[in-house]
């Protein structure tokens, strides 16, 4: 008898193989990710006060949030924290990167110094500040009474607070804008900037018309992350002033709105509200880097 021919298998190609390998992270992706997404915004369309069974009621929940006037107060406290801290966490990033940039002694631990505020989780940082900047026995206002400087309200002052607790992000994030752009000088281009000291550029001149639009990719990755981050403001506000005193952000009130009111209903259609702007936002910002990294 003769054996029969088998026939060779075809060899898998690479988009099978790719699809393949990314199989498990879709797999976790869409039980640990969309899944919950997909119920959320299910339940922003019912009443549900953590008894009993959700309420189909349609767009309620979200005639009630764009009526809300504590809403829009929160939500134009989150502008103002993203903007402010974004701008002075370039700011001062690229003044800090410009200096570690330069050859000095000591140079790897001042770098360590630097990194030090990000290794801290937010809620931890949050309760140190608490106590150092504490108004009877922090340390702040114990070497300011030195100076005759007795009992600021850094924390229990309306006008204060906001400032207070933005400081403290700054404080924490700024290593990360401040690394990331001394990756970017590093991988300067010299050629273009020996030219540039050629032709008579003045220093001035240099960083504004060749370093900046040099690192603009950098730039807006991290204006892109911490919009990001920033919009999701909470541990610092849970250590501090538990969003009293002019302090409550869109996400604390997403908080209040679920897990103080208990009403899950709203606080998912709030948790939605905040998902879109979010989306749009980083939309724009990504549309801005990529135009930045075409035109380098």
């Amino acid at each position: 008898m003769k054996n029969k021919k088998t026939t060779p298998k075809k060899p898998m190609s690479d988009k099978q193989f790719g699809w393949l390998l990314i199989a498990p992270l879709c797999f976790v992706l869409a039980v640990f990710m969309l899944y919950p997404t997909v119920y959320a915004v299910v339940m922003s369309f019912t009443k549900y006060l953590m008894k009993g069974t959700p309420t189909w009621i349609g767009a309620d929940n979200y005639r009630y949030i764009l009526h809300n006037s504590e809403m829009w107060n929160s939500l134009g406290r989150t502008g103002l924290t993203v903007i402010i801290c974004i701008v002075f966490e370039l700011v001062l990033g690229m003044l800090l990167a410009l200096l570690l940039n330069r050859d000095f002694r000591g140079q790897g631990i001042v770098r360590g110094l630097c990194f030090m505020p990000l290794l801290i989780s937010p809620l931890a940082m949050s309760l140190i500040w608490s106590y150092i900047l504490n108004n009877q026995y922090g340390i702040v206002n114990i070497i300011l009474g030195w100076f005759n400087i007795y009992n600021i309200p850094w924390f229990s002052s309306v006008s204060m607070a906001k400032y207070t607790i933005m400081g403290m992000t700054i404080w924490q994030w700024l290593p990360f804008s401040t690394f990331v752009l001394l990756a970017g000088l590093k991988g300067l281009p010299k050629d273009q900037f020996e030219a540039a000291q050629v032709d008579g550029s003045s220093s001035w001149n240099t960083f504004w018309r060749l370093t900046v639009p040099t690192l603009k990719p950098l730039i807006m990755i991290i204006v892109l992350l911490r919009v990001m981050s920033l919009i999701r403001t909470y541990d610092p506000l849970y250590g501090t002033t538990r969003g009293g005193l002019g302090t409550e952000t869109f996400d604390w009130y997403v908080y209040r709105m679920g897990f103080v009111k208990y009403d899950v209903g709203r606080g998912t259609a709030l948790g939605v509200f905040s998902l879109v702007i979010t989306l749009l936002i980083s939309n724009v910002l990504y549309s801005q880097l990529m135009k930045a990294l075409k035109k380098r």
